[in-house]
């Protein structure tokens, strides 16, 4: 099992989008994108799904049932077949499950089979979202280069230091000079994708951030050295 995590510290330069794409392409295994994101899910929303199951009958089912199967009980299926655990709209009721989730789901991910990989649309790295990424394998951190941005970086090693950023579309400052400047490897840098909505509402499949996230993907499951750009 490996657990993949997905955010931003302030803006969210598509961090869902990317997530669902990294998930749709993985090249391995079974893949579940698990939407963990405090401050609300747009899944559901994008998809026309139901509120329920998702991340909160998943909290509520995990207080008494801790064994792995349960995690795929609470899953819907987009329309291309990628499984989903999605996050309630409303922000008080995403958070109030995450909360939970993080004192019951990192134990229920460890049992799972090692075939089984989940990509977890994290949202912005603060609180249980920071707390569910200590125990994530890997986390990528989409960011623009730019100093406002990078700036938020700068203290992300201390507390996820096996994130990895990716930077998303042109700014100021070149891979290198980030590295220099953060103390982080960057995973990748991706262009600025217009298509990236269409994507996301499921009215395009092939725009450039599809295949940016197939190419992460590859590199992640064999575990491939950090690039300097896609």
């Amino acid at each position: 099992m490996t657990v993949i995590g997905v955010a931003s510290m302030k803006n969210s330069p598509g961090v869902t989008t990317f997530a669902l794409a990294l998930a749709a392409t993985w090249p391995a295994g079974e893949v579940v994108l698990a939407e963990l994101d405090a401050s609300g899910g747009d899944l559901a929303g994008h998809f026309r799904l139901q509120p329920d199951p998702g991340i909160a009958s998943l909290a509520t089912e995990l207080r008494r049932n801790q064994e792995p199967d349960v995690l795929f009980k609470h899953t819907q299926a987009l329309p291309r077949g990628l499984r989903v655990i999605t996050a309630p709209v409303r922000q008080d009721q995403a958070h109030a499950a995450l909360s939970a989730l993080t004192v019951t789901l990192p134990d229920v991910l460890k049992k799972l089979s090692p075939d089984i990989t989940i990509i977890a649309d994290l949202g912005r790295l603060t609180g249980t979202s920071k707390q569910l990424a200590a125990s994530a394998d890997r986390v990528l951190v989409l960011a623009r280069p730019r100093l406002t941005e990078l700036a938020h970086l700068q203290d992300l090693g201390d507390a996820v230091p096996h994130a990895e950023v990716v930077l998303v579309g042109r700014g100021t400052y070149p891979p290198r000079e980030v590295t220099q400047a953060i103390g982080l490897g960057i995973r990748a840098h991706i262009a600025h994708d217009p298509a990236a909505h269409a994507f996301l509402e499921g009215r395009r499949q092939r725009t450039r951030v599809v295949r940016a996230a197939r190419r992460i993907g590859l590199a992640l499951s064999e575990v491939a050295p950090l690039e300097a750009s896609l």
